[in-house]
């Protein structure tokens, strides 16, 4: 039966569609949608949905490998918890499944009624408060969820908390390093033996912009990292196709802006981001993926070759773990390794000149908090290679 923990009235209406009154074994779920599961064994375990009914967020949908968690959860009677994820995420129904029906007719509708009551009642979830905090939004769910199964529906986008995006430089964040700062702050979801299932992160809603396929890959991991790290056994991506609807509310949600691509290089400054394609490997001075790095790298290269007396001073930067000599040689290798690109690209190697900040120097910000732990998005700011082009 239904057990009401908040929003009392509401759950009152659902109360007629999930409850009845003896426990016994209705039907069998159709094992397809389970099977397109990447996490195996989340079958009968206990769940908990949590939900981003919110602005900026893709209406909650129920993919169909969801709904027969929600079927399996409850032929096997466990507890299935549904959270409101906004600014203050908060549980807003508790529900296990029971049925006296005397023949599998009943029993199966009382099954189908049940399920389609909590699929409907997610639907219908509005926000009560501003912004959304998906951290603590999963952090309750690990705390309710014992070595079972939690489904996130969001795009993965906070406004608020610790991790929140209105800082444009938590694009660029490691998801190691983010692991490392909740670990250091107390902080990560405690989530032992549990898989956890995201739905729909990185798709976003009006008005909030759509991310391109990096930045999504990036939520991913960062949300997959950060379950990881709390002792998730396995977590699953599923693919939906969300439309770019959210819930009809006014209750606000900041919108985030995501990094604009690199605009044509200019005489002046330009910050070459370690979250941008001329990114590097962690302590190292070779390129993620100089593939990428090299068609944003052709465009500086041209601008040299047809500016007249045109040079560039490239300054390599880094955060701040680490010795300060370490760094100091790591961001000159860097600046260098640049600099040998634009070379092959066809650059005369007089008109570029190379350097390195290390940790300090004007374009460094402090990256460490009082702890001393990493402060993720202030680190990702500090691993750049800066180009001054002067005409």
């Amino acid at each position: 039966m239904i057990r009401p923990t908040v929003r009392l009235g509401a759950l009152l209406v659902v109360a007629a569609l999930l409850t009845s009154a003896y426990s016994c074994n209705p039907t069998t779920v159709d094992p397809a949608p389970l099977a397109s599961l990447s996490c195996q064994g989340q079958a009968g375990k206990p769940l908990t949905l949590v939900v981003g009914a919110r602005a900026n967020s893709p209406r909650p949908d129920m993919p169909p490998a969801v709904v027969a968690l929600i079927q399996e959860a409850a032929l096997a009677h466990q507890e299935i918890h549904v959270i409101l994820l906004d600014g203050v995420p908060s549980v807003q129904l508790n529900a296990t499944f029971n049925t006296n029906g005397k023949n599998s007719s009943i029993r199966n509708q009382d099954l189908n009624n049940f399920v389609s009551g909590i699929s409907g009642f997610v639907q219908k979830l509005t926000p009560q408060h501003p912004q959304a905090d998906v951290l603590a939004g999963l952090t309750q769910a690990g705390n309710l969820t014992n070595n079972g199964v939690i489904v996130l529906f969001d795009s993965g986008l906070p406004t608020t908390g610790p991790l929140s995006f209105t800082d444009a430089d938590m694009f660029d964040a490691q998801p190691g390093d983010i692991v490392a700062y909740l670990q250091a702050q107390h902080l990560t979801p405690q989530l032992p033996g549990d898989t956890v299932d995201l739905v729909g992160v990185g798709d976003t809603a009006d008005p909030q912009p759509v991310l391109d396929q990096n930045h999504r890959s990036k939520l991913v991991d960062l949300w997959t990292a950060v379950a990881k790290g709390g002792g998730a056994g396995c977590v699953d991506d599923l693919k939906t196709g969300l439309s770019r609807t959210s819930v009809k509310t006014t209750v606000p949600v900041a919108v985030v802006s995501p990094p604009v691509p690199q605009p044509p290089f200019d005489c002046g400054t330009t910050v070459l981001s370690d979250g941008g394609n001329v990114g590097f490997v962690v302590g190292t001075a070779t390129l993620r993926d100089e593939a990428a790095a090299k068609p944003l790298l052709q465009r500086l290269a041209d601008k040299l070759r047809s500016t007249p007396n045109a040079r560039a001073t490239l300054i390599g930067t880094t955060s701040s773990e680490g010795s300060t000599e370490a760094n100091q040689t790591l961001s000159e290798q860097r600046a260098q390794a640049i600099r040998a690109l634009l070379i092959q690209l066809g650059v005369d190697q007089s008109r570029i000149t190379a350097s390195g900040e290390g940790e300090n120097g004007p374009h460094h910000i402090n990256d460490v908090a009082p702890d001393g732990s990493l402060i993720p998005a202030a680190a990702a700011h500090n691993r750049s290679v800066i180009v001054q082009l002067s005409c």
